[in-house]
């Protein structure tokens, strides 16, 4: 036993099923093609035919070809092979012999595949009516198929049948008749397959149907009207309203029904000679002439007017969207002035604190009568310190803030760590809070900007300090720790002892302008993982709501970041230098 009947025996009736689903599929648009084009075609072999034998107006060229532009290539099989049986069929049933049966259905069948392919080839597999030069291709692959089909049939003719026509006869009365039927039915079967993949909403729908019953009535009325000479305005200026309205207010699937019942009205009053088109002082050869020139006049006026109307709706949409991505660019960019100014505040007003009271403490020993110059001398060195990190931050957030990132060095985090504790020494000491560090002797250095990494650091164990100020009932320990993350990271750890975070809120608390504080702005957090992820690592916290907070934040080292870019130095290689 094969592998592939192993595997249906073992999976049962799903591999069986999976296997004939597209069969079905193509075996029931194959019926429906045929059932379709039989009856389009017996219709026109019954309503009217020439002496020559062929119908002035095929609109089973309509069904194969629109079927077949709608669905794409992978319904050629079977719309052709629907074609050919019910061309076959429809003819057999008339008077046709077998040969020219046959000699009909290729032609018929090459028509539909010549017209699509031609359509395909020049706007792509998914064509569509909104655009007036989508019509314009429509009419030339039109133009073009049916021409090729129509030597075909010719041919058949002239060695089938004995007609009295000439051979241009017989060729020019094919070429209209399948190249209107092409163009009345085949965009309605388009759009109609357009819409069935993107519905229209449910008011155009009920619009668009109530107009298409209205043109209906309208268009079986004129056709009863009297035959006198003013009535020839009539028809013009009772339907064009109708078609201007369902053109602007529906989509082209709209306009295309309306045309195509227009033309079926136009055809079937010619034929039995209904009302105005039947008037019998005038011979059928022109009676049929003016039909076709009606309803080739309705159908291109109505897709044009569609497509016009569609196009300039698709250019509105563009403008919008278009506007509204300039307005949100605009926000972003004041967006970016806000947070930037944000930043800066909020960065910059720890060290402006501690000048402001050094400053003070300075004067208030300078006004002792006996002042202490050794701490006088402190306070200035701290003022002096702080007036360089003020600096320091408003680079560091123009840094952040630009296009591209700037300043990117060899830093060792433990010396960071190191100058961040000394910074905030006295803090740390007025809040209470007890420092424990364990900095790993073996870090290795990563690639970063010095100043941002260390706002990161200060920011984090400022929040944890101002977590602790409600701890009374414990000592607040505040740990700070750095390690190796696996072969190509390191880890930076911030905990303390604080009442921790609610989880609830641990998802939100690293968003722009979300704080838990009373007097803060929101910002710090996310700016700390702004940065890091700009450095190429990641910033979580983690806290089970009682018992403090760990933050931590991983970086990639110096050899990552060379082995990252090596990396991608040889993706940008040509595959032939591989």
């Amino acid at each position: 036993m094969t592998q592939y009947s192993l595997a249906r025996v073992a999976h049962g009736s799903p591999a069986s099923l999976e296997v004939s689903l597209p069969w079905i599929k193509s075996a029931a648009l194959t019926i429906a093609v045929a059932i379709a084009y039989f009856l389009a075609a017996r219709l026109s072999l019954i309503l009217l035919t020439e002496p020559d034998g062929v119908a002035v107006f095929w609109p089973a060229a309509g069904v194969s070809a629109g079927t077949l532009i709608g669905l794409g290539p992978k319904a050629r099989l079977p719309v052709v092979v629907g074609t050919m049986v019910a061309t076959a069929a429809a003819n057999l049933l008339g008077d046709r012999n077998i040969s020219s049966a046959i000699v009909f259905a290729v032609c018929n069948a090459g028509e539909a595949v010549v017209v699509a392919a031609l359509v395909e080839r020049y706007f792509g597999p998914s064509f569509s009516l909104d655009r007036p030069r989508n019509i314009v291709g429509l009419v030339a692959a039109t133009i073009a198929g049916t021409a090729i089909s129509g030597i075909g049939g010719t041919l058949g003719f002239d060695l089938f049948h004995n007609s009295p026509a000439s051979i241009l006869t017989i060729w020019h009365h094919w070429f209209m008749a399948d190249a209107l039927g092409i163009i009345t039915v085949a965009p309605f079967l388009i759009g109609l397959t357009a819409a069935m993949r993107d519905p229209p909403p449910r008011s155009e729908v009920f619009e668009g149907a109530a107009i298409l019953v209205i043109l209906t009535i309208v268009s079986g009325l004129l056709v009863l009207l009297p035959r006198e000479l003013w009535v020839a305005v009539v028809p013009t200026a009772s339907l064009f309203p109708l078609l201007l309205w369902v053109t602007a207010r529906c989509r082209p699937v709209f306009a295309a029904a309306a045309a195509f019942m227009v033309a079926l009205t136009l055809v079937w009053a010619t034929t039995f000679g209904i009302g105005i088109l039947g008037d019998p002082n005038l011979p059928v050869a022109q009676r049929v002439l003016c039909a076709q020139a009606g309803l080739l006049t309705a159908s291109l006026c109505a897709l044009v007017l569609a497509a016009l109307f569609a196009e300039r709706k698709a250019n509105e949409a563009h403008l919008t969207h278009s506007n509204i991505m300039l307005e949100r660019e605009r926000d972003n960019k004041l967006m970016n002035v806000q947070a930037a100014a944000a930043t800066i505040a909020h960065e910059i007003k720890q060290p402006l604190a501690v000048i402001s009271l050094k400053g003070e403490t300075a004067q208030q020993f300078l006004d002792d009568a006996r002042p202490d110059l050794e701490r006088v001398r402190s306070a200035l060195v701290s003022i002096v310190s702080n007036s360089h990190r003020a600096g320091q931050i408003l680079n560091d957030t123009r840094a952040l803030f630009a296009k591209a990132d700037r300043g990117h060095d060899l830093v060792d985090v433990n010396k960071i760590a190191r100058q961040v504790l000394l910074l905030l020494r006295d803090p740390l000491h007025k809040h209470h809070v007890t420092i424990h560090a364990e900095l790993a002797p073996d870090l290795p250095l990563v690639v970063g900007h010095k100043g941002q990494l260390q706002e990161v650091m200060i920011n984090l164990l400022q929040n944890s300090m101002e977590a602790m100020n409600a701890v009374k009932d414990r000592r607040r320990m505040l740990e700070l720790r750095t390690q190796r993350h696996g072969e190509d990271a390191i880890v930076v750890e911030v905990k303390d002892s604080g009442p921790g975070i609610d989880p609830a809120d641990l998802n939100s608390i690293f968003d722009a302008f979300f704080t838990t504080k009373s007097h803060g702005m929101g910002l710090g957090l996310a700016i700390c993982r702004m940065i890091i992820e700009r450095h190429g690592g990641r910033l979580s916290a983690s806290s089970d709501g009682a018992n403090g907070t760990l933050f931590q934040f991983v970086l990639p080292t110096r050899q990552a970041n060379r082995d990252n870019a090596r990396t991608s130095r040889i993706d940008k290689q040509p595959a032939a230098a591989k």
